[in-house]
């Protein structure tokens, strides 16, 4: 990068993206939104969520214009409804259900269908390009600065979640617990990040992010336990390594440029995005459209129906 500070790092729209998103608690939330929860006790019920929790993030998604606090018929209580911000996360969604898919199908207690009432097929979502439409491979992709590029002053709110997010709601996990887990760490998204901008060495990442030495060190070898990285020695002492995403790793791309592109819809200023993305098999700006495995049309909220098999329990037909 040709900006340089030592205080600053770069405010991407994957960084602004995570300053709503990049939280347990409200992934958990918008995972129940987006599957059409609207009230308050049914998100305490389905998240295993504290009331007091839920209260504030749902109170935090209605500052942001995800979700639109709605007086329920009656006069009685309110309802939390989704608005164009909030129902532009559902590619986000797909993308994180398509990696918990590929990587983790086999070590859960249930499987989640999806269902295009467009084609009337059971479906995959698949990450293609909207230009020809072919499907996304980061290795494919290109990346330079855009006009809305800034250095800021990063400012890490603390954000405390403690236990597990498994087995917490009737019904089982939620849809995509490993991605909110990993998601809801900003840090850990960050770390990711730097690496598909070929960042990959221990300082390199830190001057990118300002992350502490021990919470750096710590998020390193998380993703390496969980095989989304792993470390490359780079010098004859063998104690100097450089970080690489593996193929587990590289499928994340889909989710962060969902985030990218969710952050430059919504908090992009006038002078454009801050990353602009290239394309390289067919030359054009890249724009990821999320299509229907069977019929190659983009899956859009209102035409997608959630299907959950519980283990031991015949598909339904």
């Amino acid at each position: 990068m040709s900006l340089k500070h030592d205080r600053t790092i770069r405010a991407c729209s994957i960084w602004r993206a995570l300053d709503v998103v990049g939280d347990v608690p409200v992934l958990l939330l918008m995972e129940q939104a987006l599957l059409g929860i609207h009230s308050f006790d049914e998100f305490v019920a389905r998240t295993g969520l504290a009331r007091s929790v839920v209260n504030g993030r749902l109170k935090k998604l209605v500052e942001e214009d995800c979700l639109a606090k709605v007086p329920r018929k009656g006069g009685r209580g309110f309802h939390y409804m989704l608005t164009q911000k909030g129902r532009d996360q559902f590619p986000n969604g797909l993308m994180m259900l398509r990696w918990q898919h590929k990587w983790e199908a086999d070590g859960r207690d249930f499987q989640v269908r999806l269902h295009h009432a467009t084609c009337g097929h059971a479906t995959e979502p698949v990450p293609t390009c909207g230009h020809c439409h072919a499907e996304v491979d980061p290795r494919d992709v290109d990346w330079r600065e855009g006009p809305g590029l800034a250095q800021v002053v990063p400012h890490y709110e603390r954000r405390r979640f403690n236990g597990e997010i498994g087995a917490r709601r009737p019904g089982g996990r939620p849809l995509v617990d490993t991605m909110i887990e990993l998601f809801g760490d900003r840090w850990a998204t960050l770390v990711v990040r730097a690496m598909f901008t070929r960042i990959n060495r221990f300082d390199e990442i830190q001057r990118d992010t300002l992350m502490a030495t021990n919470i750096l060190t710590g998020r390193l070898e998380r993703l390496i336990r969980q095989g989304i990285i792993r470390a490359v020695p780079y010098s004859d002492r063998g104690d100097r390594f450089e970080y690489r995403l593996t193929a587990k790793g590289r499928d994340l791309y889909p989710v962060l440029l969902a985030l990218l592109q969710w952050g430059d819809r919504w908090f992009s200023d006038e002078r454009g995005p801050p990353v602009l993305l290239t394309h390289r098999p067919c030359g054009h700006d890249l724009t990821m459209v999320v299509a229907c495995s069977h019929c190659g049309d983009e899956l859009r909220l209102e035409d997608s129906r959630f299907i959950i098999d519980n283990a031991g329990t015949p598909p339904a037909k």
